[in-house]
């Protein structure tokens, strides 16, 4: 075992010798063996053990068993207690998860301050095949088949294609002393039911049970690279827009055979989740409007695009006045300006959607800038009669996520100008225009 387990850290490139590592050890079998191969090969290594305090005796054995087993093998110790039941009921979650995160976050503190090139954990190959199975149970989709990785930043798992059975050999061999959580025992966990219950069943069936899942995990590695690689090439057909906020057009997406993995891998970044993504997916040929939500974004299902963009926390409330004297106004995501100008320069034929001509005596001041609000309305120049401006919004096919942001400038209680969009007819020059305000908007 000794061998082989050089030969993989050499071939997966998971450290250079001169590198440090942390060793996270338990006391269990696993990580006993994974101290003794590090200590045979020379490697330059520490220990780390977290006492949970969720055993009583039995956890404050399994540490001073640590402290021993790392004084044997000559290198620093590192142990922490936490009171892992009081985390899990002020964060509202399992044992195990809180056991995790106290253990994670603390095995990076002591990385990040002590100099540590990575931290290693001790899973292994019996590990791999449960967790591919419970991610299975719980519904995963491909990356949930790939199960842990040998490395994954600055976390490594030397021994994931060992199995427990080559462990105990090993420790028998060398004639070491581990010990033994009765935790392992309960199957109220789902991971022990597995353990206990149904990986025995599957060996029954399969002999190799372990390497297939072990080989699945493998194989859709590969697969998920591949699509990975091919989705980049692919996704700037369908997709426009930056990090932040996104429009994938529902068209080009559904053409994709398989295009429900694309929209996976396109929105698992923004923190949806399996279920809402395939509500979205389900939706594409419905009526727009909808919104489907992240704890982060939020997913509009517009008439010929996907939406995607982060979450406003609050309704924008800005509104801005312009006084007479004004020149230039900067909204933070546009600026107005104002200026008088000649009759004879002004094509009042001619307009530009963001630039406007109106007659000065017909505003009132201060004009009044901001968003539409319910019931707003307008007499949209070039057309008859009024309009509420959502639904001018609407037949100008202007996404939910967008009609918020418009600029509504107002004269009293008037919309003088749909900025960047349509002016108020009430507010046109005419023949008998003596003076104009002209008001530009850049964004």
């Amino acid at each position: 075992m000794l061998n082989e387990f050089l030969n993989q850290i050499k071939k997966e490139q998971l450290f250079d010798r001169q590198q440090k590592i942390l060793l996270a050890v338990s006391g269990g079998v696993d990580s006993v063996v994974m101290t003794r191969l590090f200590k045979e090969l020379s490697f330059n290594f520490a220990v780390a053990h977290c006492n949970f305090m969720l055993r009583g005796v039995e956890s404050d054995k399994d540490e001073d068993f640590t402290r021993s087993l790392a004084k044997e093998s000559g290198v620093e110790f590192f142990s922490i207690a936490f009171d892992t039941k009081r985390y899990a009921l002020l964060k509202k979650i399992s044992i195990q998860m809180a056991a995790r995160e106290l253990r994670y976050k603390w095995l990076e503190e002591i990385r990040g301050n002590h100099g540590f090139d990575y931290i290693a954990t001790a899973h292994h190959k019996d590990d791999q095949a449960e967790t591919i199975l419970m991610n299975v149970i719980r519904g995963t989709g491909l990356a949930g088949l790939q199960g842990m990785k040998l490395k994954n930043g600055y976390l490594i798992r030397p021994l994931l294609n060992f199995g427990r059975e080559q462990m105990l050999k090993f420790c028998q061999e060398r004639r070491l002393k581990y010990r033994e959580d009765s935790s392992n025992l309960d199957e109220k966990y789902i991971r022990n039911r597995i353990r206990h219950s149904v990986m025995p069943s599957l060996r029954e069936i399969n002999p190799s049970a372990d390497d297939s899942l072990v080989k699945l995990a493998f194989n859709s590695e590969n697969a998920s690279k591949l699509l990975t690689f091919l989705l980049d090439r692919e996704l700037d057909k369908i997709i426009e827009g930056n990090k932040q906020s996104v429009r994938l057009n529902i068209k080009k997406l559904t053409q994709y055979p398989g295009f429900r993995y694309i929209l996976y891998e396109v929105l698992k970044p923004y923190s949806f989740q399996s279920p809402v993504i395939e509500e979205i997916a389900n939706s594409l040929d419905a009526q727009p409007g909808k919104i489907f939500l992240s704890p982060t974004h939020q997913c509009l299902k517009d008439r010929d695009h996907l939406i995607i963009s982060p979450i406003e926390t609050e309704a924008k409330k800005e509104v801005f006045t312009i006084d007479s004297h004004d020149e230039l106004l900067d909204t933070g995501n546009g600026t107005l300006t104002f200026s008088i100008a000649e009759k004879s320069a002004v094509d009042i034929f001619k307009s530009k959607p963001d630039e406007i001509y109106l007659d000065l005596e017909k505003l009132d001041y201060p004009l009044i800038l901001r968003h539409p609000q319910d019931g707003d309305f307008f007499f949209p120049h070039g057309m008859s009669g009024k309009k509420k401006i959502s639904d001018y919004l609407t037949d100008k096919k202007i996404p939910l996520t967008e009609k918020r942001k418009i600029w509504l400038l107002f004269s009293g209680d008037k919309v003088v100008w749909v900025v960047g969009l349509r002016p108020d007819d009430r507010f046109r020059v005419t023949a008998s225009t003596k003076n104009i305000l002209k008001v530009k908007f850049v964004s």
